[in-house]
């Protein structure tokens, strides 16, 4: 982490009962040849702000790598999302335009030749860009530019959405990329957790990708809109157990960025 000077460019959290985006920006400079400084991205999908320790999350440890992100981070505390559904929301953040504005205001991507977004910016400014998941979604057109897709890299794999691991590996793939091509990197990382399928809600047989903690359906707090019974427990302690996995998927990120030097 040495050659690295960690700047949080923006830290939002924002939620809309449990559906929620928590998202930020981190900044590193790092080669003393480049002039700019390389943009890490993460999202994660569908998560409340309380679920989060830094934001004071009643359940002790879900997020602690997010935590120890925050500790060195602006924090922003009265975010709100323009709208409650994510893909809308994400225009929002990449365009800088309301969804009423962006034409983006359900699950599809029109893009507006007249205003550029943010892989545009990117690329006009000389970076190299790269993004996992979220690429495309409900459809298959997707008329955003990026110079390298995550979900379909060049060797030929598809990583799982929901490991967590993966999201690490992704990241080191598009920093080497962008050390070959002689470019700073700004780089998108869109971590499926704790979107539903919540950790084992699989079709058959048991889910391969285990989060670091398991919570119980007797530990996890019940917000006070909800009945306290025996189902919702059980999907709430599903869905804690997700938030963990997601944030399994920050430290195989920010794991990954210490490491490229």
């Amino acid at each position: 982490m040495s050659n690295h000077r960690w700047v949080l460019e923006g830290f939002h959290v924002a939620a809309l009962g449990v559906a929620g985006c928590l998202a930020w920006c981190i900044a590193a400079s790092v080669a003393q040849a480049l002039d700019k400084p390389n943009v890490l991205i993460i999202t994660v999908d569908d998560m409340s702000c309380d679920s989060v320790g830094a934001f004071g999350a009643r359940l002790r440890d879900t997020t602690p790598n997010m935590d120890r992100l925050a500790q060195q981070a602006m924090r922003f505390e009265y975010a709100h999302v323009q709208v409650g559904n994510c893909m809308p929301s994400r225009n929002v953040m990449w365009s800088g335009r309301y969804p009423h504005n962006n034409r983006v205001e359900g699950f599809y991507q029109i893009k507006d030749p007249d205003y550029p977004v943010l892989c545009d910016l990117a690329r006009q400014a000389g970076y190299f860009t790269a993004i996992r998941h979220k690429v495309s979604h409900s459809t298959p057109y997707s008329p955003y530019a990026w110079d390298l897709n995550l979900d379909a890299p060049p060797d030929g794999t598809r990583p799982h959405v929901k490991d967590a691991a993966s999201y690490g590996a992704s990241t080191r793939m598009a920093i080497e990329a962008a050390r070959l091509a002689g470019k700073p990197f700004c780089v998108l990382i869109n971590i499926a957790d704790p979107h539903k399928p919540f950790y084992s809600e699989v079709k058959r047989g048991v889910d391969p990708h285990v989060p670091s903690r398991i919570y119980s359906a007797e530990e996890v707090p019940i917000p006070g809109f909800l009945h306290d019974d025996s189902v919702i427990r059980a999907e709430l302690a599903r869905y804690y157990s997700s938030v963990r996995r997601a944030d399994d998927a920050v430290g195989s990120v920010l794991d990954a960025l210490e490491q490229s030097g």
